[in-house]
C-alpha cells in the first residue's frame, strides 16, 4: 500500500491495540470486563497514558439484556489482506454470562477511515433474541481550555451535520446543528433509507471532522451524548481553573427495529452492517475527500473503465413526461389525454428515441419504467411490443449504444400479474416479494439473469417505489417476533453480489424511489445511484450539494427535468447542460430533447453535443479520482438552505485541470458572486475558460486562489462553468 497501516497488537493483560491508518490512531483495550475504546488521533500522535478514556466500543443487547462486562479474551490476529490491499484484523472476545461470541473486524486501507463490523455467534443450545446492537461506539474530546477561547465566537465545542429530512425528494438535505448538553438522537423510522445514514460532527475546539457512515438501508439510529466536564489532570497539577473545563461528545450508531432484529439459532454466526468511520485534522474538504478516496478504493464496486460514466438518455422518464404530453401507455389514456402530440410507448417511439439518443452524442440507452404490461410479470407488452424488445436492443447496437433496462424486481402488484396469481403467499405489504423466503430469493434472481442474458443487458436500473414500509412485516420464529428487515437485505445482498460477480461489465444503477438506498450497504453494490426524483431547480442542486458530502460524484446520475407547474424555476437549457454534463454521471430524458430527431433544432443537438465533447474529453477522465470541493450552499457553516448560490468545484489529483460549476438558485444580496478556487496549484499557471462566452485568460494559481473570480449572474438558475487548464 501507498499509505502507512500499522496494527500494534499488546500482549498485556489488556490487551491493547492501538490501529494506525495514515494518519489516524485509534486505540482499544479490554478494561474491567469491558472492551472499550481508549484513544483517538487525527495527526498521528500517540497517546500518553493520562490522555487516555474508557468508552464502550460496541453496544450488544439479548433478549433485552445489554451484554456490556463480563467479556474474555479469546484471541486477536491479523488476517489475509483483502483482496484491495486493506489489512484486516479481528479481536475474539466471549461472554461470561450468556453464550455469545462477538469478532470484531477492522479494516485499515491507509486513509483516515477505519472499517468495523462485528460477527456475533450464539454457542448456546436455545435461539436468542438480537434485539438492540451498535457496531461501534466511541468517545470524542474538546481540549482543555476550550471554553476561555471560545472556537469562532460559539459556545460549544460539537457541531453535528447530517442529513435533517427523512423524506421523499429529499435525499441529501444536509443541515449543521450546534450540539448542546445532553443527548441529541438522529434517527430514520420510515423503514426504506431516505436518508443514507450519514454524519459529519465538527469538533470545532481541535480543529478535526469524525465522518462517518453506517451502511445499513433500513431503519437506523445515531445517538450523540454531549457532556460538560473537566479535565482531572489540570485539576491535580493547576488546581480549579476556567482553562480547565473539557467537553466530551459519545456517539454510537447502529440499525434499529422495534421487535428483535435477528433471531440467531444455536451455533449460528450473524453479522452486522459495518461502520466506516474515520477522524481527519483540517478543514471540511479534507474529511469529505478522504471519505471519498476511502469509498473510491476499498468500497464502491470495481467496473472496467469503459463501462463506467456513461453518457445515458433514459425514455420515457416518469418525472411528469407521461403526464403531460408525453407518452401514454394505451390508446385509451392517449384519448382521454385529449392531446394530438399524445404518444403510444411502443417499439416506433421507442426506435424514434434511439435515433435521438444517437444524435446527441449518448452513449447508452436506457428502457425506463412501462415497457411491460403487469407489475411484476417482466415481459413486454404484447400489443406496444408485438415482437418482444429484442428488435430494439439490437438497433441499439446498430446505432453504436449501449442497452440498459429499468426494472422494480421486489416487487408484484399488477392485477393481472401471474406472480400474484399464482404466488399470493410471497407478497408481502406494498407488494413487496418477501426476500426472507429462500424460493422467493432465488425466484427474483433467476428473473435478473433472464433479463440480464435476454436482452444483453448493459445496465440495469433498479427501482424500489413502496414509500414509507416503517417497520415492515415480521415473522413468528422460534418463539419470538423477528423484524423482516435484517434477513431482507441479508438476500438483497447476496442476490447482488452474485449478479456482480457473474456479470463484471454489467453497470448496476439503483435509484429507488429517485434518490433513497444510498447508505453503503446499498451503494457498495451497485455502480451508479440516482440523484432523486425532485428534478426541478433548485431542489436538486440542494440535494446533489448535500449528498456528495458523504458519496463521490462520478457515482451520481445527474438529471434535470423542466419544472413542474408552479413549482421551481423556469427552465434554463444552458444551466441544465452544464450541470448534467459536469456533476456526475449524466442522464437525459426524453422530455428535454422532444418527441422526434426532425423535431430537435440544430442548435439544440449542436449544444447538447459540445457538452457531451466535454464532458468524454475533458471531465469523465478526470471525474473518477478527482477532488471535490464544496463552496456553496453547503460548507462548514451552512447547509442546502443557506446560500442562494451553488458552488462546486473538482480538481484531478496533480491539480492540473478543474472546473467549477456556479449557479443562482435563490435570492442573494449580491448579482456578484467571488469564486475562490481550492483545487488550484499556487506555483502553476492556468488557461480559464468562461463556457458561457467560450472567452479565455491567463492566470496564475496564487492570483487566482488570493484574489478569486468575481461571477456576476442577474437571473435565477443562471450559471457559469469555469474551466482551468494548466499550461
Amino acid at each position: 500500500m501507498d499509505k502507512e497501516t500499522d496494527i500494534a497488537a499488546r500482549n498485556s493483560a489488556d490487551h491493547q491495540i492501538q490501529f494506525t491508518s495514515g494518519r489516524t490512531i485509534y486505540v482499544e483495550a479490554l478494561l474491567g470486563g469491558r472492551w472499550v475504546g481508549r484513544y483517538w488521533s487525527a495527526n498521528g500522535r500517540s497517546n500518553w497514558a493520562y490522555e487516555l478514556w474508557q468508552h464502550d466500543a460496541f453496544q450488544l443487547e439479548i433478549d433485552h439484556a445489554i451484554l456490556a462486562a463480563g467479556w474474555r479474551w479469546i484471541s486477536g490476529v491479523e488476517v489475509a489482506v483483502t483482496d484491495r490491499g486493506a489489512r484486516h484484523f479481528v479481536v475474539e472476545i466471549s461472554n461470561a454470562a450468556r453464550p455469545v461470541c462477538v469478532r470484531m473486524h477492522t479494516l485499515l486501507d491507509g486513509t483516515p477511515v477505519l472499517t468495523r463490523w462485528l460477527e456475533i455467534t450464539n454457542n448456546g443450545d436455545e435461539p436468542m433474541a438480537l434485539t438492540k446492537v451498535y457496531p461501534w461506539s466511541s468517545l470524542l474530546k474538546a481540549h482543555a481550555g476550550h471554553r476561555h477561547f471560545p472556537p469562532d465566537g460559539l459556545d460549544g465545542a460539537f457541531n453535528l451535520g447530517f442529513f435533517s429530512e427523512s423524506d421523499w425528494g429529499y435525499e441529501g438535505w444536509f443541515n449543521w446543528k450546534p450540539l448542546s448538553t445532553g443527548s441529541t438522537i438522529v434517527e430514520c423510522g420510515k423503514g426504506q433509507g431516505f436518508d443514507d445514514p450519514f454524519f459529519i460532527v465538527n469538533n470545532r475546539a481541535r480543529g478535526e471532522f469524525l465522518i462517518g457512515h453506517l451502511a445499513w438501508p433500513a431503519n437506523w439510529r445515531m445517538e450523540f451524548d454531549c457532556q460538560e466536564g473537566v479535565n482531572a489532570d489540570y485539576e491535580r497539577r493547576w488546581g480549579p481553573l476556567r482553562s480547565s473545563a473539557q467537553d466530551f461528545l459519545n456517539f454510537k450508531l447502529g440499525p434499529s427495529a422495534d421487535a428483535p432484529q435477528r433471531i440467531i439459532a444455536p451455533r449460528e454466526t450473524i453479522e452486522t452492517p459495518a461502520v466506516h468511520l474515520g477522524l481527519v485534522s483540517g478543514d471540511l474538504d479534507v474529511a469529505v475527500q478522504a471519505m471519498h478516496d476511502h469509498l473510491r478504493r476499498f468500497v464502491l464496486p470495481s467496473v472496467s473503465s469503459d463501462s463506467t460514466c456513461r453518457i445515458q438518455f433514459l425514455v420515457p422518464g416518469d418525472q411528469g413526461y407521461l403526464e403531460r404530453g408525453g407518452y401514454a401507455f394505451d390508446e385509451n389514456t392517449a384519448a382521454e389525454a385529449n392531446d394530438p402530440n399524445q404518444r403510444i410507448f411502443d417499439e416506433a417511439a421507442v426506435r424514434e428515441c434511439i435515433d435521438i439518443a444517437e444524435s446527441i452524442g449518448a452513449e447508452l440507452f436506457t428502457l425506463d419504467a412501462g415497457w411491460w404490461d403487469e407489475q411484476g410479470d417482466w415481459f413486454p407488452s404484447p400489443s406496444r411490443f408485438p415482437r418482444g424488445l429484442e428488435p430494439l436492443v439490437e438497433y441499439a447496437h446498430q446505432k453504436g449504444l449501449r442497452f440498459g433496462m429499468y426494472g422494480e424486481i421486489e416487487r408484484a402488484y399488477g392485477k393481472g400479474c401471474k406472480i400474484v396469481k399464482e404466488h399470493p403467499d410471497w407478497i408481502g405489504p406494498s407488494g413487496i416479494l418477501n426476500l426472507t423466503r429462500p424460493e422467493v430469493a432465488e425466484y427474483v434472481e433467476s428473473e435478473l439473469v433472464r433479463l440480464i442474458e435476454g436482452y444483453e443487458l448493459d445496465l440495469f436500473r433498479l427501482d424500489y417505489n413502496p414509500l414509507f414500509t416503517y417497520e415492515g412485516p415480521t415473522t413468528h420464529r422460534d418463539g419470538f417476533i423477528e423484524n423482516n428487515y435484517w434477513r431482507y437485505y441479508s438476500a438483497f445482498y447476496t442476490i447482488f453480489d452474485r449478479i456482480r460477480k457473474r456479470y463484471p461489465n454489467l453497470i448496476l444503477q439503483q435509484c429507488a424511489v429517485g434518490g433513497a438506498r444510498n447508505d453503503l450497504g446499498v451503494v457498495s453494490r451497485f455502480h451508479e445511484a440516482y440523484l432523486t426524483d425532485v428534478l426541478w431547480l433548485p431542489h436538486v442542486l440542494q440535494n446533489y450539494s448535500g449528498l456528495t458530502m458523504g458519496l463521490p460524484p462520478e457515482i451520481i446520475v445527474t438529471a434535470f427535468g423542466a419544472c413542474r407547474e408552479g413549482i421551481g424555476y423556469p427552465e434554463n437549457f444552458d444551466t441544465l447542460l452544464r450541470c448534467i454534463f459536469t456533476l456526475g454521471t449524466p442522464l437525459i430524458f426524453a422530455g428535454m430533447v422532444g418527441p422526434s430527431r426532425e423535431g430537435l433544432t440544430r442548435e439544440r443537438r449542436s449544444d447538447f453535443l459540445r457538452y457531451a465533447k466535454l464532458y468524454r474529453e475533458f471531465i469523465r477522465p478526470v471525474l473518477p479520482m478527482c477532488k471535490m470541493y464544496h463552496h456553496a450552499p453547503v460548507s462548514a457553516r451552512g447547509g442546502v438552505t443557506s446560500s442562494g448560490w451553488f458552488a462546486v468545484e473538482y480538481a484531478s489529483t496533480d491539480r492540473s485541470k478543474a472546473w467549477a460549476t456556479i449557479a443562482k438558485i435563490g435570492k442573494c444580496e449580491s448579482d456578484t458572486y467571488l469564486f475562490i478556487p481550492k483545487g488550484l496549484h499556487r506555483g502553476k499557471t492556468y488557461t480559464v475558460t468562461y463556457d458561457s462566452t467560450g472567452e479565455s485568460a491567463t492566470a496564475d494559481g496564487l492570483r487566482l486562489v488570493q484574489d478569486g473570480i468575481p461571477i456576476r449572474l442577474e437571473s435565477i438558475a443562471s450559471s457559469e462553468l469555469l474551466i482551468f487548464v494548466e499550461q
